[in-house]
């Protein structure tokens, strides 16, 4: 076991990757479309290619930690649809995107590639800027509370009574008809006479 070099375990339900340790030579690890949670690897020095797209890992920071520590020569990684990859599908946006590149980039010092594009050293430096300021946080329903914020006297928020039975709320709402003459026109002091 110890002379493989590739090592593809994707399609096989994983939830843990006991018994990886064996495979200590792997240079390639592929492990997507899997049921893993966590990504926790042995110390893998020779790896530099880790896929584990379309699995349920979650916490980058520690998912981060693990590679950092167990494959310090990783110079591929990817980890697309996952929901620590932020994305479109999973309620994220390219900027969301972006920030979770940061994350790995400066964590992962020998990346190369992460996920379908390669690390350009703009990013690479802008990821060590982002690292000072930027996090990447989901909240998921363990650990994030609905807390009921007390109004107090100088908030704008007043809490209201509470109906009575058979009590309706009512609002009035009003249409005023408005028609635009362009003397307050904040451009038109730029325009002059002869621009007419």
């Amino acid at each position: 076991m110890s002379s493989i070099r590739l090592l593809d375990l994707s399609y096989n339900s994983l939830r843990t990757l006991n018994g990886i340790h064996l495979y200590e030579k792997v240079e390639e690890l592929i492990i997507d479309n899997n049921g893993l949670t966590l990504l926790s690897l042995p110390p893998m020095i020779h790896l530099k290619s880790l896929s584990v797209n379309n699995n349920n890992v979650v916490d980058l920071h520690r998912t981060l930690d693990n590679i950092a520590l167990a494959a310090p020569q990783l110079s591929y990684l990817s980890m697309l649809c996952n929901p620590l990859c932020p994305n479109e599908l999973n309620s994220g946006d390219e900027d969301d995107y972006q920030i979770y590149r940061y994350a790995v980039i400066s964590r992962l010092k020998n990346l190369k590639f992460l996920d379908s594009r390669p690390v350009t050293p703009t990013e690479r430096d802008e990821s060590e800027r982002h690292l000072l300021f930027n996090d990447v946080v989901r909240a998921t329903e363990k650990n994030f509370k609905v807390q009921r914020k007390v109004n107090y006297w100088g908030s704008p928020l007043r809490e209201t009574k509470p109906l009575k039975p058979n009590q309706k709320r009512t609002s009035v709402a009003g249409k005023q008809k408005k028609r635009y003459s362009g003397r307050n026109s904040e451009g038109n002091r730029f325009i002059g006479n002869e621009c007419l």
